[in-house]
């Protein structure tokens, strides 16, 4: 056991065939990797967002961003859950049919019902259906917690992808990953990692500060936390040294960093998440893509964001790809709180499930 578990509880434990199966996308022969925002719009009120997208593609075998975004409703801190409605941005521009897709990666909620949904778009017909090349990416927002959502607009004239969002302090802070051209190949380039700010609830966003990576070619995804004595620390995945991702350090909001160092994941990582939840932060992902012990989703815990304990495996991959996630602390009427990690999980091939996870702290005497 973790030394974490003795004081935080993981609902369901962790093993190879753990998850609570939140959608099965198996049972209609669909599938669903990129795009799980999830947003507390009110206390214990959530949206989940998850992809709905075709699994027949042949060459990708479902690892397809051909498709559209729906979300399921919890009025209860996720004690249960809406029939799933279709989110109408996705949706409308999947029915143009003009060889885009959007994907909703993330959500914050500046105030009460209040939500800025960010969206990833996607180029359909120049690499198959695999969401590469990005165009520019876009937000809409609900002022009435979910019921409507504004048309999109573009959150900044640029090709590239929002690979995290967070509120602190009253600001919106997104770390966008600018592939400057239209549209932008992620993987193979030099392209810097930017951290905009907004301080009027995301009308508009400035450009805050680059962060300081030295070489980001074969740098890609990334996630930002911060800390409670205000550091925010921003991980980025390193597709050559998936034990050692790099990340970078801010001591004044993002406004400078310090020199950029990389810490040690025993059991890799590709994609991290972040969150700092009660005493600790938490980092999941899937175990990397290459070498042996490949593709599990794995779950870190640290008590200073840097250096990280060996892991647990949440779920062990028996198919393909899969592991794409998500984290959101939840607030309950008692006052208490409760970690929920939402990720993607092959059934067949590279065809995947949305499953989820709880973790709360243990109640001491």
């Amino acid at each position: 056991m973790e030394n974490w578990q003795k004081e935080y509880r993981l609902t369901p434990d962790a093993a190879s065939d753990s998850g609570i199966l939140f959608v099965n996308h198996q049972a209609n022969g669909r599938s669903g990797h990129l795009g799980h925002a999830l947003v507390e719009y009110a206390a214990g009120k959530i949206l989940a967002f998850y992809p709905n997208c075709s699994a027949q593609d042949a060459r990708w075998n479902g690892h397809s961003g051909f498709g559209w975004m729906e979300y399921k409703r919890s009025a209860d801190c996720g004690k249960t859950w809406s029939e799933p409605e279709i989110e109408p941005n996705s949706k409308a521009l999947f029915d143009e049919n003009c060889g885009r897709t959007m994907m909703c990666e993330k959500a914050v909620s500046p105030s009460e019902n209040e939500i800025v949904l960010f969206y990833l778009t996607c180029d359909m017909q120049t690499d198959g259906h695999i969401w590469e090349p990005y165009f520019e990416p876009r937000c809409a927002f609900s002022h009435d917690g979910g019921m409507t959502f504004s048309q999109p607009e573009l959150f900044v004239h640029e090709a590239g992808r929002i690979y995290d969002a967070c509120c602190h302090d009253g600001r919106i802070y997104v770390l966008f990953f600018a592939n400057a051209e239209l549209p932008g190949i992620a993987h193979l380039q030099e392209h810097p990692y930017r951290l905009y700010v907004s301080e009027d609830a995301g009308k508009t966003f400035l450009l805050s500060s680059e962060l300081p990576f030295q070489s980001t070619i074969n740098c890609f995804y990334g996630s930002l936390v911060f800390c409670p004595d205000d550091r925010l620390i921003t991980y980025i995945y390193d597709e050559k040294d998936e034990h050692n991702p790099k990340y970078a350090v801010s001591r004044d909001g993002g406004k400078t960093w310090d020199i950029p160092r990389r810490a040690f994941l025993e059991k890799k990582i590709r994609n991290p998440q972040l969150v700092w939840f009660s005493d600790r932060c938490f980092m999941h992902g899937r175990s990397g893509s290459w070498g042996k012990d490949k593709g599990h989703f794995v779950l870190y815990s640290s008590e200073d964001g840097i250096h990280w304990d060996e892991g647990v495996y949440l779920r062990m991959a028996t198919e393909g790809a899969g592991a794409y996630s998500n984290n959101l602390i939840v607030h309950c009427p008692d006052g208490g709180e409760r970690l929920l990690i939402q990720a993607s999980h092959a059934y067949q091939g590279n065809k995947t499930n949305i499953l989820h996870w709880w973790l709360e702290r243990r109640m001491t005497l």
